[in-house]
């Protein structure tokens, strides 16, 4: 079998067979490069168009699968079943199995059928429609890294996802400095755009009126710049970044900031912050593939 299915919340799934053994089996997955949209801007007087921006659109994603039965009734039956599997999944994962940990997201859309090849077994290739980015994500995030003092032996990471093998640049998890490194083995990440895929939490561990936390772009994220006394942070307080939402203890605290969401950028990030010395943040997400 090429190709594994997980469901929405990262566990496997397997096809569904009987006690026999009949029923489905994977045979591949396809996965096409991801198209991209253009804005393109003409001048009058200048022949052809200029492009002015570029967007990653989506991609072609489709699996190919194996339907065996006992006779031409069970084939019905089970015909009906891998219908109603599918459907009942909404959306989910798939991963190529010689890169077991690299995921889609996906659901089935568009109808398929079933090619006969005799009473009892058939072909079935399911077009798949990418649900959200067009991305593989990991499918364990960082902060598993962190927590094994680098790349555990369990099968959670695969050769191929780029990550760096020594443990001292897998830490995730820092405090009470000014300044510290995150690796990023995937594309460039928006923060904004990553929720549930990215959280970042500050655990403030004194009693600060205002700071800053700049990202490896130089760009900042600001808290209470200004300065009001209502909105100043204790001990124990807990700030949390989970893609556009942003909490302080639970509560939405936007209109405290400068509305600035922080980018993870491939490779080693520095990170640094200023008005805080006494904490602890925490970065778990989930890397992301073109």
């Amino acid at each position: 079998m090429y190709f594994k299915i997980y469901d929405s919340n990262f566990n496997e799934i397997p096809l569904p067979k009987d006690d026999t053994n009949h029923g489905l089996t994977g045979l591949d997955l396809f996965v096409s490069s991801i198209s991209q949209d253009l804005t393109e801007h003409s001048t009058p007087r200048n022949p052809g168009n200029t492009t002015t921006g570029v967007r990653d659109n989506d991609r072609d994603v489709s699996i190919s699968v194996f339907l065996s039965a006992m006779n031409s009734t069970d084939y019905r039956m089970k015909r009906d079943r891998i219908y109603a599997f599918f459907r009942s999944l909404g959306s989910f994962y798939v991963a190529e199995t010689q890169q077991g940990n690299k995921l889609l997201k996906v659901r089935v859309v568009d109808s398929y059928i079933p090619e006969r090849l005799n009473q009892q077994v058939a072909t079935i290739d399911i077009p798949l429609k990418i649900d959200g980015q067009p991305y593989w994500v990991s499918r364990f995030k960082t902060m598993d890294l962190h927590n094994n003092k680098g790349i555990p032996v369990n099968s959670n990471w695969s050769f191929g996802m780029g990550i760096d093998v020594s443990p001292d640049n897998l830490k995730y998890q820092h405090e009470n400095v000014s300044e510290f490194n995150i690796f990023n083995a995937g594309i460039p990440l928006k923060t904004i755009q990553e929720k549930d895929n990215c959280e970042i939490k500050i655990e403030i561990k004194q009693n600060v009126t205002s700071f800053m936390l700049y990202d490896a772009t130089g760009s900042k994220w600001e808290y209470n710049s200004q300065k009001k006394e209502e909105w100043k942070l204790k001990n124990g307080d807990e700030i949390i970044f989970n893609g556009h939402d942003v909490r302080l203890n639970k509560t939405t605290i936007m209109e405290r900031t400068n509305r600035y969401y922080p980018i993870i950028e491939s490779g080693m990030n520095r990170f640094r912050t200023t008005g805080l010395t006494n904490y602890k943040i925490s970065f778990d997400f989930r890397f992301k593939y073109y």
